[in-house]
């Protein structure tokens, strides 16, 4: 029994219960923020002004991105992150403002580069790995 257990702990770290193509989309997406991170982050810092929040957080996404693209399960909490927050934006404040009418260029921008996200991940996300991870699998011990 000891050995089932053993072997089960593996092929959790080694991602073979979710499907080669889904690691796949995952370093796709990694792959696209490194890449796109080359043409944006380095000018983000080199002018850096102001509280440099987002520019700050979008480094640190850029950075992550490589770890993702050897580690794709691993770093899976950090594209949970970016699909909740841009559905919490997308729904808390995007819509709301669409739907009054107040339409802005900035917001028109904003749902572009933004409002693709929840989409575009929650096609990636492998949630059968999610469920089983971080749901339904017992919580680590608290002492």
């Amino acid at each position: 029994m000891a050995s089932t257990d053993i072997s089960a702990s593996t092929s959790r770290r080694d991602g073979s219960e979710v499907p080669l193509w889904r690691l796949y989309l995952l370093r796709a997406n990694y792959l696209v923020w490194a890449a796109g991170g080359f043409f944006l982050i380095p000018p983000m810092l080199i002018g850096a002004s102001g509280r440099g929040m987002i520019d700050s957080m979008l480094s640190g996404l850029w950075v992550t991105s490589f770890f993702g693209l050897r580690y794709p399960l691993q770093m899976l909490p950090i594209v949970l992150f970016e699909f909740v927050w841009k559905t919490i934006w997308l729904l808390a404040f995007a819509l709301p403002q669409w739907l009054s009418g107040a339409q802005s260029a900035q917001l028109r921008e904003d749902l572009i580069s933004i409002g693709n996200g929840p989409i575009l991940f929650a096609l990636i996300i492998p949630w059968g790995y999610v469920y089983r991870h971080y749901i339904k699998q017992p919580a680590e011990r608290w002492r």
